[in-house]
């Protein structure tokens, strides 16, 4: 079917023939939404169609009801296109439209398979798995292993319908008992892969392949899963048996879904980014991997870097960001092709030389220019990013370590860097160079188009959500003497104006001259209403700008599918420096074996360390204060070399290029964590390597 619009007339082809003509009262307007075809809506009036054709559907007026019939059926996931057409035109739209048997470029290598292609590992579900799901999805019943059965005597396990107890407790889930499931049959998923063997440290444990129904649920795994408490284990085992049911399904149709509609609420694709929370990470991953393959067009970009010039402006206390490294970085980046800067997975989108430095970047330059980036993002010298409102006064509530963009900075230059700070993010998508950046989830929701709350609110400025609610039952209980908000108090408590006080500290006006405007007790709906709107939205165009700038490396149309947890962990890494995960991803050059004492000694030093030392450990001898979250992205794997001073007053030699170090044979573990935390405090950057070319560091240009 074709449907063409002329100026004020709309006309309906079938196969090509032209079936209906209809003139309109008003111009029609181009959009997304789907077409109803039902009961008659206005706009739409008869054309001289005789009355045993039914016509298109419409709601006239009184007049003209009796010329009009209705169509009972609903057109789903259909754009109006408004273009004035040929009759050749419409032939040829059809000819296009008819289906082929070839199959679809996009749906190749869509399997779920491990990289290393070892059959045992393999993420196939069991014939007997997949039947009970196909069982469920028909409503045939199906048989779960008791709950007094015991996962060491299986043979002799009593088997049965399903337990009426287990839909007893069904009405009570909720999203968040649904992503504590998912944790944690993740956790029991690990296990059993290590019993099998088939499971490698450090990697990401298969759920699609776990056979949920006769799992032994252990008691010390649910305590960290208060909502969890007092399930049945059957209605646990059930529960996350469904949520593979619709992951089973979702890998059906993903090659098929148009998440550039993800934002329409009618669209499949908003319907699937609702579940996002419930997708399993390793489907999504087959998508995701396949896109940023085929979309990987960049080649690098060589950058000069003048690092004096930067210190220097902080050292004159100069604020404005001209000089800092994120600043030179993105006069050179930001106006190439976003096409340049679509790198493959570990290779680098710019090679880096420092003016005045005889170094070579074979990759640890690379990422000092990342680390020391992301370190002036989240200081003064930068001027796009403050500490949160928590972490101020001493500090209260949550996050106090994270950053908020800053609402001040909203010029046109500004909004630019907020830009190159997304493209930043999806270079670290595609190749795995994590960004050491604290952001909140006030900024991580929007990018994957998920809705900012209150709650959100409330987790970077907590005083500010406190005195929002207070208003809220204010206003809700009508107080007049009675609450922390009544007649009497609230122009001691509210600002008697129609203004706020911003993430920055800064008076901002909630509506046009707001500030000149009396705010009373009969106007506190309005101020509620305007101040929440206020508060959700204020660093909304910084975000949209950072959105803006991701879209032009990474596929953002697919960002809906990720909760926002897991984009910080894809452009963040891991903030918690896992010891367990760095050694399953290391290797020993020789003479170096993993079972000499010193290598023991420095796992046992690293597991002592605090969170700052592990970082600072990591910047040493990597040049990023991060590790990837998933094992497949470590391009490099953490080397340890032999040294050529081996005594207990060596200092450990690293090589940022090459995520290795030469590490000497100390004799105690008192003085290998001197020398180690004496090297990771004083020599956190590049140095000098060799005699100081010609280069004016005094330069202020």
């Amino acid at each position: 079917v074709a449907v063409v619009c002329r100026g004020h007339a709309i006309e309906i082809f079938i196969d090509g023939k032209l079936d209906f003509k209809s003139n309109l009262q008003r111009a029609m307007v181009g959009n997304v939404d789907p077409i109803m075809l039902g009961r008659p809506t206005p706009g739409f009036r008869a054309a001289g169609m005789p009355p045993s054709r039914p016509a298109a559907a419409a709601t006239p007026s009184s007049d003209e009801s009796s010329q009009l019939q209705s169509v009972e059926a609903v057109v789903k996931d259909v754009r109006w296109y408004v273009r004035d057409l040929s009759e050749d035109g419409v032939k040829a739209i059809m000819e296009e439209c008819k289906p082929n048997n070839r199959k679809r470029s996009s749906q190749k290598n869509f399997t779920l398979q491990s990289p290393d292609e070892d059959t045992k590992s393999r993420n196939m579900i069991s014939e007997g798995h997949m039947d009970a799901i196909d069982a469920l999805c028909t409503g045939r019943r199906v048989a779960i292993e008791s709950e007094s059965s015991s996962s060491s005597s299986s043979s002799n396990a009593r088997r049965g319908d399903v337990d009426p107890i287990i839909w007893k407790h069904w009405h009570q889930w909720t999203p968040k008992m649904d992503v504590q499931v998912m944790r944690l049959f993740t956790e029991i998923a690990e296990q059993r892969q290590k019993a099998m063997g088939v499971f490698k440290r450090g990697s990401l444990p298969s759920l699609i392949n776990l056979p949920a129904r006769t799992v032994d649920i252990a008691d010390k795994l649910l305590r960290p899963y208060p909502l969890l408490k007092g399930i049945p284990r059957d209605c646990l085992r059930m529960r996350f048996l469904f949520i593979q049911i619709l992951n089973v399904r979702i890998l059906s149709v993903l090659p098929m879904v148009d998440f550039s509609q993800a934002l329409s609420p009618w669209s499949l694709a908003h319907r699937l980014s609702a579940l996002s929370h419930l997708i399993f990470l390793e489907i999504k991953n087959i998508a995701w991997t396949h896109i940023l393959q085929q979309t990987a067009t960049g080649r690098g970009h060589f950058v000069n870097i003048n690092l004096p010039r930067a210190k220097k402006a902080q050292e004159r206390g100069d604020t404005s960001g001209r000089k800092s490294v994120f600043f030179q970085l993105y006069l050179q980046l930001h106006f190439v092709k976003p096409s340049l800067l679509r790198v493959d997975a570990g290779s680098r989108p710019w090679v880096v030389s420092y003016a005045g430095f005889g170094g070579q970047d074979a990759g640890g330059l690379f990422r000092d220019s990342v680390s020391t980036l992301c370190t002036e993002l989240q200081s003064k010298w930068v001027p796009l990013f403050i500490p949160v409102p928590n972490s101020k006064d001493g500090g209260v509530g949550d996050n106090q370590e994270k950053f908020l963009p800053n609402p001040s900075s909203r010029s046109t230059l500004h909004i630019s860097n907020y830009a190159f700070v997304g493209k930043l993010m999806g270079i670290a998508v595609r190749g795995s160079h994590m960004l050491n950046l604290d952001l909140p989830s006030l900024v991580w929701k929007p990018l994957v188009g998920d809705t900012v709350t209150m709650n959100d609110v409330k987790a970077v400025d907590v005083i500010a959500h406190g005195r929002i609610e207070s208003l809220v039952k204010a206003v809700a209980t009508n107080a007049t003497t009675t609450g922390s908000i009544n007649k009497e108090n609230y122009m001691d408590l509210v600002p008697n104006k129609f203004i706020m006080m911003g993430y920055d500290g800064k008076e901002v006006e909630l509506k046009d001259d707001g500030k000149n405007l009396e705010n009373t007790w009969e106007t506190r709906e309005e101020y509620l209403s305007l101040l929440k709107q206020a508060k959700l939205a204020e660093v909304r165009p910084q975000a949209q700008a950072i959105r803006k700038g991701l879209g032009t490396i990474v596929p953002i149309q697919l960002l809906p599918l990720f909760t926002w947890q897991e984009l910080e962990m894809m452009v963040c890494g891991k903030r918690e420096i896992d010891v367990d995960y760095l050694r399953a991803n290391t290797r020993y050059r020789a003479p170096v074996k993993g079972s000499d004492p010193h290598v023991k000694m420095l796992w046992e030093v690293l597991e002592d360390f605090n969170h700052e030392e592990r970082r600072l450990f990591l910047r040493f001898v990597w040049g990023q204060s991060r590790l990837p979250y998933n094992p497949a992205d470590f391009t490099q794997k953490f080397e340890i070399l032999s040294s050529r001073d081996n005594n207990d007053g060596a200092l450990p030699v690293s090589h940022t290029c090459f995520f290795s170090v030469e590490l000497p044979r100390y004799t105690n573990k008192a003085s290998m964590r001197e020398k180690i935390l004496y090297a990771i405090t004083n020599c956190h950057s590049i140095d000098t390597d060799h005699a100081a070319q010609n280069v004016d560091w005094d330069d202020e240009s």
